[in-house]
This record gives structure tokens, sequence and C-alpha cells, in this order.
């Protein structure tokens, strides 16, 4: 038995879900950062943490987070950001790593790979990436346009150190079927590297 993970990471608006999903109608098995994170706000430690930091500013009247009043304040203050990076990345990395399957291809869904730190438990690094306008026309219904996507994008690692760390760098600025064939040259990159792995475990 042999596991391939691929962290599927990038710019905001630059494919991340849609590539996720062409893996998973292929038989990769999907990990989401984000999802995981959505439901550390809807439970446990995080909205305590959150209130004892910044009192009852971020949350609605419900008493849920308000995660736009969230967003404002992490990406308007550098130490707001790492002080969130600190009580999320760990706790996701552990619940992603915890998550592995003990066989085929895994592909974790982490947006923020390199300021979390890549884990060992990834084998390689798709890095997708698109012009801003594109992004920010697919980021549109999230209301997020070119200015707050530059805003948010000061506090990541430097664009072309991601890129240089990356082992596939897909940039993603054309049609649906482009796209496509790109990710099928990955998948097949895959699956031989999957082949190997499964080689020398039988050895």
């Amino acid at each position: 038995m042999a596991t391939v993970v691929i962290a599927l990471t990038g710019e905001p608006g630059a494919g991340k879900s849609t590539a996720a999903q062409w893996f998973r109608a292929r038989g990769a098995a999907l990990l989401d950062a984000d999802g995981i994170v959505r439901g550390l706000w809807d439970g446990g430690e995080l909205p305590q943490k959150a209130r004892a930091r910044w009192g009852g500013s971020v949350f609605g009247a419900d008493g849920k987070i308000d995660r736009k009043a969230v967003s404002a304040r992490v990406f308007a203050d550098e130490e707001e950001y790492r002080w969130l990076c600190r009580a999320t990345h760990p706790v996701v990395l552990s619940r992603m790593e915890a998550a592995l399957p003990e066989e085929g291809v895994v592909v974790a869904e982490i947006p923020m790979l390199f300021e979390a730190g890549r884990p060992d438990w990834v084998d390689k690094v798709l890095f997708m990436a698109a012009d801003p306008r594109l992004r920010a026309e697919r980021n549109r219904f999230r209301g997020l346009d070119e200015t707050e996507l530059a805003r948010r994008e000061r506090f990541f690692v430097d664009r072309e150190r991601r890129m240089a760390l990356s082992d596939w760098v897909l940039c993603n600025d054309g049609s649906m079927e482009n796209l496509e064939a790109q990710l099928e040259k990955i998948w097949r990159e895959i699956q031989a590297l999957r082949s190997r792995r499964e080689a020398q475990t039988d050895c």
C-alpha cells in the first residue's frame, strides 16, 4: 500500500477548488483546510479565543462569529493576522495528518501552505496562479476586488518564492479545456510517482 499526498495551494481565485474537484472525479481523496477552519469557528476553542482577544466586535447579534469582521480585522493588522495563523495552522495541519488514508492519492487543499509551513507528510506541491484581474472577477461574488486581494496577499509569502518552492506551477488564465489538459499531465505524473512508491513498498 502507498499513499501520495499532493498539497494544492496558490492564489485566491486561481481555481484551486475547481482543480480539487477534478482530482476527486479521478479517485483522489480530498482534504480541505478551509473546511476545517470553518469547523473551528463553529465550535471548540477558537470563538472563545477570538472573544478574549477582540471582545464582541467580531460576533453577530446571534452570538456567532462574524467571519467578515474577523477578515477585516486580521487583514488590516499584521500582528492580528499572525495571531490568527498561530491559532489555526497547527490545528488544521494536525487534523489533516490524522485524516490521511493508508493508500491512494490524497489532494490536500491548503491555501496558506507556505505560511503555515510545509508538513513532512506532503509529497508534492501544486501551486495555482492566475492574472490578478481574472482572480478578482472570479472572487467578485465574495466581494473581493483587485484592491482587496492585494491587501490580503501582502501578508503572504512572496509569490515568486511560493512558485519556486512548488513542484508544479499551473497558470489558470485560459479555458476550462486548457486547465484540464494541464491537470491531466500532472495526474499522469502523480500516478507514476504512486507506482514507483508501490514498487518500493513491495520490495
